[in-house]
């Protein structure tokens, strides 16, 4: 009875549409499949093809999970242009006695090898709180500090909330500053501003700015984001996200469950209730209860190139065959630590390490590379 419960109620797919002026046409679609424990087992992304009207695999995740409902492994599939895997990316996890996260194992795949990358060895406090990580790059036999090797330290408010997340990295005899996220919370310790900032050998600068309202449930109901537009920092429009406050979400297997027990520590959940929908002027994503969701052949991913990869100052992505709506970039803890809407992103000031870029187009399509910053 319980599996049918399970199987029941479940957020199955989201649905994402831009307004064309006249009328709101797909965009973009994700699709999560859920074991019996409610665990995401699988979600994959989906552009809308305008020219042959029919919705085209970008790229997939799949989580394995232990006894206690924690992922051990999550695989990424890549396709090229021909519709055959040409990359994968996976990380696997390690957990102590007590279920807390201790080490990230990064490894690629291009061919048939597996190749690591290097790992983070995570560090708590005598609260049990993650007070940091340290990321190693692997020399062929042993693992050391190098250039892409990287440090981060977080600290604590008095409620026991993160304040700074900051990364160093490594000049090859000592740490140096890097970047770094200011959290700010309400009376309710609920994250209200997530201030992105890089040294600029002087001062730290804002690169990025989230900003959130919540309803009395806690539910954020607003987010409004800013990021260097040509070296301003401009304002977004505000997205407003709607929920059903009859209905708890812990009811329903969704993609929003903490899978390794730090999920939320960088950035808002915001989510108590059944999530319907998230819009702005533009855009907007309707999500989609116990749907039976039909299979979609797998075909191919908009290619894009960055260059130069690896990278030290900056980074140009290669936009010449579709219109660039936002680029995001994430650590390999997945804290965000840069968003921007231009194809040349300034990277000079982030930690040496292993990045993922996420990149949507004005038509909804999102694809990821791994980059290095040297």
């Amino acid at each position: 009875m319980t599996t049918i419960i399970v199987s029941q109620n479940k957020l199955t797919s989201s649905l994402g549409e831009y307004f064309d002026n006249s009328n709101w046409v797909n965009n973009n679609k994700s699709e999560f499949i859920y074991d019996s424990n409610k665990n995401l087992t699988a979600e994959t992304e989906f552009y809308w093809d305008y020219s042959n009207s029919k919705w085209t695999k970008s790229y997939a995740s799949f989580y394995t999970y232990n006894a206690n409902n924690k992922v051990t492994i999550e695989l990424s599939e890549h396709y090229n242009t021909n519709g055959t895997l040409f990359s994968q990316y996976r990380t696997t996890n390690a957990y102590d006695s007590n279920g807390k996260l201790i080490e990230i194992l990064y490894e690629f795949n291009g061919g048939s090898l597996w190749e690591i990358e290097d790992k983070f060895i995570l560090e708590y406090n005598t609260n049990n709180e993650l007070s940091g990580a340290i990321a190693y790059q692997w020399n062929g036999s042993n693992w050391v500090f190098g250039e892409d090797s990287s440090k981060i330290t977080l600290s604590y408010n008095s409620n026991n909330k993160v304040s700074i997340s900051k990364s160093d990295s490594w000049d090859n005899t000592k740490w140096v500053d890097s970047d770094r996220t200011v959290y700010t919370y309400d009376s309710n310790d609920r994250i209200i501003i997530e201030d992105g900032q890089s040294w600029d050998g002087t001062n730290w600068v804002t690169d990025y700015k989230s900003e959130y309202t919540y309803d009395s449930n806690g539910n954020a109901v607003t987010e409004k984001e800013s990021y260097l537009d040509n070296g301003v920092l401009t304002e977004q429009p505000v997205e407003t996200i709607t929920f059903d406050t009859s209905q708890l979400m812990a009811n329903f297997s969704h993609p929003y469950k903490d899978k390794t027990g730090i999920d939320f520590i960088f950035s808002a959940n915001g989510i108590v209730n059944k999530i319907l929908s998230r819009s702005n002027t533009n855009y907007r994503t309707t999500y989609n209860y116990n749907e039976v969701t039909a299979s979609t052949k797998d075909i191919t991913m908009v290619d894009f190139d960055v260059y130069p990869n690896p990278a030290t100052s900056f980074l140009t992505i290669d936009d010449a065959n579709f219109t660039l709506k936002k680029v995001e970039l994430y650590n390999v803890l997945g804290k965000k630590v840069l968003t921007s809407s231009e194809n040349k992103i300034n990277i000079q000031n982030l930690t040496s390490g292993v990045y993922l870029l996420k990149v949507e187009t004005e038509k909804g399509i999102i694809a990821t590379k791994r980059i290095v910053k040297k």
